[in-house]
């Protein structure tokens, strides 16, 4: 089973999003909007959290900021599943993001989202609090608990996203320094233990470490993998008989102008059978996913990427991988293409294969 998809993406992105923790909202000075235009002339953003706070935060009071993003996708599709081919192609409003922070006082931040993506209704994808002291952080509200990094260069958002990607209403404590961060969260998932009362019931931990210039690494896990945006349980109406816990860690390594990224995300025990079972192997499943990046920056507006990934047990690509290139044509423009391809499980997608090609703009302000 062969499966060609090639895909062609004009982005504009329009955001206008509250900061979080790490870019907390206040009146960025010239000098600093500048720098922010200087870091992201090839790509606009790298990781989720970067991609929430992208823009150029101008002030339009003395205490709000506004950032905008918008991206515009087209596609040309050619796949075959069970030796059945099909081709289809589309020109698409990818997404439309739109934020506002607002610096209440010195140690209190409110940030909200608002976003439309292709398929989805237009909704509040963020509204949060942030109170800063010192090294000590603390959020509450709608946000996106840090279990998974899904650092990329890439336009397709990485498999180990789709696994571990998690929006729920949440509060969230941190401490950092240069050296390290720590975070634990809690929050209500949709997933509920069979016969108990829906309650507070899911948690996590994340540690990231910088112990020298150009190296990161951490790791995070989940009480319950199945709380994730992925609904794994969605067929058994997110009930289970046990918990099972989700991990995943990840390491980023710069020299020059090669970076290396890499990311395991996977839960920690099989379900049980009756709750998921894609493979139809006769046993309860244990999904994963991973990640490897390559990225070599030619000139400081042009990057070229390589990705290799895949997942076990998960509705998606057992095997995928492709290259990239982003140009940033102008101030806070990126144009850029990509080439996947991909190759499924045959006891999931039998004969499963698909090629797919993207080009992407890009535009914050």
């Amino acid at each position: 089973m062969k499966k060609t998809i090639v895909t062609c993406c004009l982005v504009p992105t329009l955001v206008l999003s509250l900061a979080s923790p790490s870019l907390a909202a206040h009146e960025l000075s010239p000098e600093e909007r500048l720098n922010l235009l200087e870091q992201r002339q090839a790509e606009l953003y790298t990781t989720l959290a970067e991609k929430k706070t992208a823009g150029l935060h101008t002030p339009i009071t003395d205490r709000i900021n506004i950032s905008g993003l918008i991206e515009v996708e087209g596609f040309w599709s050619d796949e075959s599943i069970a030796d059945v081919d099909d081709k289809a192609s589309d020109l698409t409003l990818a997404t439309a993001q739109l934020g506002l922070d607002a610096q209440v006082n010195d140690q209190l931040n409110a940030d909200v989202t608002l976003l439309f993506e292709e398929g989805e209704d237009f909704t509040i994808d963020e509204a949060f609090v942030t109170y800063e002291r010192g090294p000590l952080g603390l959020q509450a509200g709608l946000l996106y608990v840090p279990f998974g990094v899904f650092n990329t260069n890439m336009i397709t958002s990485p498999l180990t996203l789709e696994l571990g990607e998690t929006q729920d209403v949440a509060i969230v404590a941190s401490y950092g320094t240069g050296l390290f961060s720590v975070s634990g969260f809690v929050f209500n998932g949709e997933a509920k233990k069979k016969g108990k009362e829906d309650q507070i019931g899911d948690f996590g931990l994340a540690l990231s470490m910088a112990p020298t210039e150009g190296v990161e690494f951490g790791a995070s896990a989940l009480a319950n993998i199945a709380s994730t945006d992925a609904e794994l349980l969605a067929g058994v109406d997110n009930e289970y008989k046990d918990a099972v816990g989700g991990w995943s860690a990840y390491a980023l390594v710069t020299a020059g102008p090669v970076e290396f990224s890499a990311e395991i995300l996977a839960a920690m025990d099989n379900f049980e059978l009756s709750e998921l079972d894609v493979d139809n192997n006769g046993k309860g499943d244990q999904p994963m996913a991973w990640n490897l990046e390559l990225t070599y920056s030619v000139e400081e507006d042009l990057t070229l990427a390589a990705r290799v990934e895949g997942s076990d047990e998960l509705e998606a690509p057992e095997l995928q991988y492709g290259i990239a290139t982003s140009w940033g044509i102008m101030e806070s423009t990126a144009l850029a293409f990509e080439y996947l391809h991909a190759e499924f499980d045959d006891a999931i997608t039998r004969n499963g294969e698909r090629d797919q090609l993207t080009a992407q703009l890009a535009v914050e302000f």
